[in-house]
C-alpha cells in the first residue's frame, strides 16, 4: 500500500515537473484583402502533439454603436490516436459597453493588485517572440496621399514594434513592410505572429497577482 502511494505521488510529482517545463507556442495570424478580414489563432504544446485551433472566418463593422461581430470556429487535435474533438461555432460582439467593462475590469485589477505593472513586465521578459511579420498596402487613389498615408503608417508600425521588441525577447528581426498604391483605393494588411512561453512561467506571474491582490486589499 505504502509503495502504490509513492509511486502515485511520484507520477503526480513527475505530471507537474512536465506542465511546469511545457512550452505553448502561440501563432496569431490576421489578414484584411479586399475588404474581407478573416484570422485565426493556433495554440500547440508538446511539438504539436495537442493543438488547440481558433479560426476567425469574418469580423463584420456593424457601427460605432454595434461595434465588431466576429465568428469563431474552435477545435482541438490530438496528434496521439489521429483523433480531433467537435468544431464550436460562436459569435463575439466587441462594443462599446464590452470595451467600457474590460477597460473598468483592469482599473479595477491595478487598483486592487500591488504591483501589477511590475508582474506584467516581469511576464513579457519571460515571453520569446519567434516570428513577427507586419506587411501592408495603402493606396487612396490620390499618390500624394498614398506617400503621406504610407509615411504615417511607417511611424505608427515602428512605435509599435519598438516597444513590443523592447519588453519580449525577440529572436529574429521583425519584418515590416508599407507598400504605397498610388493608383488604387487599396487597404490590405497581413500581420503573422509567433510567441512562446513556459507554462510554469504563467503560473508564477498568476500565483503573484493573487498575491499582490491580497495585498494590495489590505492596504
Amino acid at each position: 500500500m505504502l509503495f502504490l502511494g509513492l509511486l502515485v505521488l511520484g507520477l503526480l510529482i513527475a505530471l507537474l515537473v512536465i506542465i511546469w517545463f511545457t512550452a505553448l507556442r502561440v501563432e496569431l495570424v490576421y489578414k484584411r484583402e479586399q475588404g474581407n478580414d478573416r484570422g485565426e489563432i493556433i495554440l500547440t504544446a508538446w511539438r504539436g502533439l495537442i493543438r488547440y485551433r481558433i479560426a476567425i472566418p469574418q469580423i463584420q463593422w456593424k457601427g460605432l454603436d454595434q461595434g465588431v461581430k466576429v465568428n469563431t470556429r474552435s477545435s482541438m487535435y490530438k496528434m496521439i490516436g489521429n483523433g480531433s474533438a467537435e468544431q464550436q461555432n460562436s459569435e463575439v460582439k466587441v462594443n462599446k459597453r464590452l470595451l467600457k467593462r474590460l477597460n473598468s475590469a483592469y482599473k479595477e485589477m491595478v487598483r486592487n493588485v500591488s504591483g501589477f505593472h511590475q508582474i506584467l513586465r516581469w511576464f513579457l521578459t519571460k515571453i520569446t517572440c519567434e516570428k513577427l511579420v507586419w506587411k501592408s498596402r495603402i493606396g487612396t487613389g490620390d499618390a500624394a496621399e498614398a506617400g503621406i498615408l504610407t509615411g504615417m503608417a511607417w511611424a505608427i508600425k515602428s512605435t509599435l514594434i519598438g516597444w513590443f521588441c523592447s519588453r519580449v525577447k525577440c529572436r529574429h528581426q521583425p519584418q515590416i513592410t508599407v507598400d504605397p498604391e498610388f493608383h488604387a483605393k487599396v487597404w490590405d494588411t497581413h500581420v503573422n505572429g509567433i510567441i512562446r512561453f513556459r507554462i510554469g512561467h504563467a503560473i508564477i506571474a498568476i500565483k503573484r497577482l493573487l498575491v499582490h491582490m491580497r495585498k494590495g486589499r489590505v492596504r
